[in-house]
């Protein structure tokens, strides 16, 4: 199966591209690569080849479930953080996003 330029356009029609001629001609390209490339990974012979993944005889636990984020950081977030308010950091606006030209600070 190949794909031709009325493919591509379509493709990119529902994609809501507009690719000029000669980025249509280089994604139908690129696109019948692809195509290519999975014929010719259809062809390999895998009948021998052990599973490339295999499941642990254990589980394998990622993290103590006993741990917290408190636990983690110590303490509350809230405990280290200059200013907290609402259960946010709050941190000095901007000046360039005050909307003042003097700048300042707000939360």
């Amino acid at each position: 199966m190949a794909v031709g330029p009325e493919e591509v356009r379509r493709i990119a029609a529902l994609a809501r591209l507009r690719p000029d001629e000669a980025m249509t001609d280089r994604l139908t390209a690129e696109l019948n690569g692809i195509l290519e490339h999975i014929r010719t990974l259809e062809e390999a012979d895998v009948s021998s080849v052990e599973a490339a993944v295999r499941l642990p005889e254990e589980p394998v636990l990622f993290r103590d479930p006993s741990l917290t984020p408190d636990s983690l950081l110590g303490g509350a977030p809230a405990s280290g953080a200059p200013d907290w308010r609402d259960g946010f950091f709050t941190v000095p606006k901007l000046p360039a996003l005050d909307g003042n030209s003097g700048g300042g600070e707000g939360a």
